[in-house]
């Protein structure tokens, strides 16, 4: 890896941690600047490196650096029922570089994308789900979990999907990019 590419993972780890202290509490998923900022590092870094960015984020908070939304961090985290949508930052970035490299059109850029997004609500509402139920003991039925994590975001983050495409979009074909 090179020095640049040890560079660039740290600043966008570094640009997320601080998108995630910006947060308006609404029910159990806190609404947070990091899903912009995610697909963000995938679309300028690429698939490769916006992994291996979103992986050191994720190990960087489980260690205990309060990068997690509203200055969270440690092994702790695990048991957060919204901790599925930080693991599912991961497939969001990789998805998110694979449609904004150079020359790729919008629409592709934002459907596929949008399949990184629909990957990270599986994740999320299924780790919810799982952390209420068995770790929690505070059942929540498949539905609920759905209408609690899914449903009360999926317009706000369409649109901040076709948003942060289109200006991604324009990074990159102004050249502002490290995919390789």
């Amino acid at each position: 890896m090179k020095t640049k590419d040890l560079v660039l993972c740290a600043v966008f780890v570094a640009l997320v941690a601080i998108s995630a202290m910006i947060t308006i509490p609404i029910g159990p998923v806190p609404i947070t600047l990091q899903t912009p900022m995610v697909i963000l590092t995938g679309a300028l870094l690429g698939s490769r490196l916006g992994v291996m960015t979103m992986v050191v984020y994720l190990i960087a908070g489980l260690i205990g650096i309060p990068v997690f939304a509203g200055g969270s961090g440690g092994f702790g985290s695990l048991l957060s029922p919204s901790f599925g949508f930080v693991i599912g930052f991961i497939p969001l970035a990789y998805f998110a570089g694979l449609g904004n490299r150079e020359g790729q059109s919008v629409l592709k850029a934002i459907l596929t994308t949008a399949v990184g997004m629909v990957i990270l609500f599986t994740f999320g509402f299924l780790y919810f789900y799982f952390i209420m139920n068995n770790v929690l003991e505070s059942p929540k039925g498949l539905a609920e979990s759905i209408m609690l994590t899914v449903a009360p975001f999926i317009v706000k983050d369409l649109i901040v999907t076709v948003v942060t495409v289109l200006f991604a979009q324009t990074l990159v074909r102004r050249g502002i990019t490290a995919h390789a």
